[in-house]
């Protein structure tokens, strides 16, 4: 017989013996215990078959030759023992009931139950073989500890379906424990395994019951940690993008809940970023993880990231407790940008003159902005087309009613409410009234640019004498600048108008208190004080706090020691450090400053209106340029305003402007501008971006490296 028929034969016997013994997915016998050895076999056959030990070596070497050598000598004997009356059964793998603390990695064949603590979003990914997949996790917890269970593609539509919830009882079958990221035992359920929610199962009874972690907004406060809470929403914002040092951009979006005890603002991130496009005013919301962290004005907010979970409309009792979404008008602090509707009851604080502006079509258009006012905060408002009559009718001090209005980014990326053909307003109804806003006191180390309505008490270091300057439509005005500082930090603080006067008198060593200042950028990218028209200064009042003396704040100011940038962890320290540029955010390098007064007017190319001034302005550029600085031990975004920015370019901001012009492309842009791979030393201020949750330097001073002055600090380090 030719070879290759004889083979064809072989395979044909084999499978024939293989499926008549049905044995196709296994060459060896699963006994309880480790498997069944080769001799063990034999000894088997031995003992219970009238046969020889010779006889039986020779006819399972028989049967592999038979097949060609397909399969095992254990797979031989199986067939060699059937043949002679002796059957190997296969025997299931057993399954072990066992409590969460018996848990250990490399068991198969799990039996536990447990009670669900938290839930985690299903995500999906691809294998190495490029095959889809999903996976899902949850905590459970018995009476002897909590283990995180795994599941595996199809089983992950339990989650995906809602039939499993925080609080449920599971019973988990076939599972197999390995080791998870912290190299504590994970229970995984695979192909293999099972999964069933509010099992019939004795064992259910010993389970703890759910330490109930739910709570109201008012009893809100960091010290909570992670929180489940259940509310109605009051306010949806649409997702936005922003950068990250070292990693992809991350999305974040925010809504407003109310549980009848008060708002809580929500922001929710990257992935959960999305979720609001299926969320609508009025929806209920369950947060599970919710993160509680401390925000604006001190208040708690609530944060959902890839820890929490968002049930949306919940089948619970607490939520049918909920009070219906009243229309109840925002506070200031509560508007968000790109907020869809809304309704405010605020005062106004100040009115600016009507703007015309031509439209795409060569039509003719009017806009008119007011800043309105409550006790919460303050917020640019502007009135489009036919709402402008009405807004020149207002008076400093009116309260405005406004239904039905939408927010966009404003000036300096803050929300601005407007106005348009389908908002109603109200010019002092009856029975209303609205809170004074009081000025805010901060530390100068918590300045930031954009800041208004403040108060802040310092003790005066420098006093430059006024200076006169000459105004765009060609008057005259006076402005002084004092340093001031207080155990945070120091600022230069800008007096103008009738507090230039009052700064005659001032002198070093004098404390100061400034009410109803803002935050401004400096020129070289530093945040500074400015007293408006509305703001007032007291020379060397009563106060409680005892500030530092003079001479130990001008001597804070001291060069910074260089620092590596993984040891950072800490907001508001003066340090310097030495890297490359590996990493440049490609935004737009220009922004626009009042040049009278400093205010930021956002990112234009013309003529302004300017809110503290209260006229149009020919606005002054102003560099910024951000990237990622790496030294070998870490990275952190750096931020460059101002003549520093400059410096760094080699390029003034009319430069800059006059290229940014000259070039459409932001990436041919960047390019141009050659500062990606750049080694540079940098010295600034540690900042900790509350709103993105990362830290990140504001640089006062760049440097390009000079080989024999970091020699010199090099030895410096050595020696000490």
């Amino acid at each position: 017989m030719p070879k290759g028929a004889r083979r064809s034969v072989s395979l044909f016997y084999l499978f024939s013996q293989i499926i008549k013994l049905n044995i196709l997915q296994t060459k060896t016998i699963s006994v309880a215990g480790p498997m069944m050895s080769f001799d063990d076999m034999v000894k088997i056959i031995l003992e219970r078959a009238k046969i020889s030990r010779d006889e039986l070596m020779s006819k399972i070497r028989q049967k592999q030759d038979e097949l060609s050598g397909f399969i095992t000598s254990e797979g031989a004997a199986i067939i060699v023992g059937r043949e002679l009356g002796v059957e190997f059964v296969k025997k299931e793998p057993e399954v072990r009931e066992l409590t969460i603390d018996d848990l250990t990695a490399g068991m198969s064949g799990v039996d536990i139950v447990g009670r669900v603590v938290r839930i985690y979003e299903p995500r999906n990914f691809q294998r190495v073989n490029g095959s889809p997949g999903k996976v899902g996790s949850l905590m459970i917890q018995d009476q002897t500890g909590q283990v995180r269970a795994v599941l595996w593609d199809d089983k992950v539509s339990l989650l995906e379906e809602g039939k499993i919830n925080k609080g449920a009882t599971i019973q988990i079958r076939g599972a197999y424990v390995k080791s998870g990221i912290d190299q504590k035992p994970e229970v995984n359920i695979g192909a293999r395994g099972f999964m069933f929610v509010e099992p019939d199962d004795p064992r259910v009874q010993n389970l703890p019951p759910l330490m109930e972690a739910k709570v109201r907004i008012c009893d809100l406060k960091p010290a909570l940690g992670e929180v489940d809470i259940i509310g109605r929403v009051a306010v949806v914002s649409e997702p936005r993008t922003f950068d990250r040092p070292g990693r992809e951009g991350g999305k974040v979006s925010t809504i407003m809940l109310m549980d009848g005890t008060g708002y809580a603002r929500v922001s929710l991130w990257d992935g959960k970023a999305e979720l609001v496009q299926n969320i609508k005013r009025g929806d209920i919301v369950k947060l599970e993880n919710a993160s509680v962290r401390r925000g604006l004005r001190d208040r708690a907010e609530l944060h959902v990231g890839n820890r929490g979970r968002l049930v949306l409309n919940p089948p619970e009792a607490a939520a049918a407790e909920l009070p219906p979404l009243v229309e109840k008008p925002l506070k200031i602090e509560q508007i968000e940008t790109d907020m869809q509707t809304l309704d405010l009851i605020a005062r106004v604080r100040r009115k600016f003159n009507v703007q015309e502006f031509k439209r795409d079509d060569g039509s003719t258009g009017k806009v008119m902005s007011v800043i309105l006012a409550d006790e919460t905060g303050t917020v640019r408002t502007s009135f489009w087309g036919n709402a402008v009559e009405l807004a020149k009718k207002f008076s400093i001090g009116d309260i405005v009613s406004i239904h039905n209005a939408y927010t966009r980014t404003g000036l300096a990326s803050k929300p601005e409410v407007q106005i348009g053909r389908s908002t109603g307003i109200e010019i002092n109804p009856a029975g209303v009234s609205v809170g004074e806003l009081k000025p805010s006191r901060i530390k100068i180390g918590e300045l930031e640019v954009g800041m208004d309505a403040l108060e802040v008490i310092g003790r005066v270091i420098e006093v430059s004498r006024a200076r006169e300057f000459t105004r765009t439509d060609g008057s005259k005005g006076k402005v002084a600048t004092l340093g001031i500082g207080d155990e945070t930090g120091t600022t230069r603080l800008s007096l103008w108008q009738d507090a230039v006067d009052k700064a005659e008198k001032i002198k070093v060593g004098d404390i100061i208190k400034a009410t109803n200042c803002y935050g401004a950028l400096g020129l070289y990218g530093q945040p500074e004080l400015h007293l408006g028209r509305q703001g007032s200064i007291d020379v060397n009042p009563s106060i409680e706090e005892e500030l530092p003396r003079a001479d130990v704040l001008s001597m804070a100011i001291a060069a910074p020691e260089r620092v590596e940038i993984g040891a950072l962890e800490k907001e508001g320290l003066k340090v310097q450090v030495r890297g490359t540029i590996v990493r440049v955010f490609q935004r737009r390098p220009l922004f626009d400053v009042c040049p009278l007064c400093g205010r930021s007017l956002g990112s234009v190319d013309h003529s302004l209106l300017c809110e503290e001034c209260g006229k149009v302005v020919t606005p002054e550029h102003r560099v910024v340029v951000s990237f990622l600085v790496e030294d070998g031990t870490g990275n952190i975004r750096a931020v460059l305003f101002g003549k520093v920015a400059e410096k760094l370019l080699g390029m003034d901001a009319q430069q800059v402007f006059v290229l940014f012009k000259q070039t459409l492309d932001i990436v041919e842009l960047y390019n141009k501008l050659n500062i990606l791979g750049k080694e540079v030393t940098i010295t600034g201020t540690t900042r900790y971006d509350k709103y993105f949750n990362q830290l990140e330097i504001r640089a006062s001073d760049v440097e390009i490296p000079e080989p024999k002055q970091e020699a010199r600090v090099l030895l410096e380090k050595i020696k000490a």
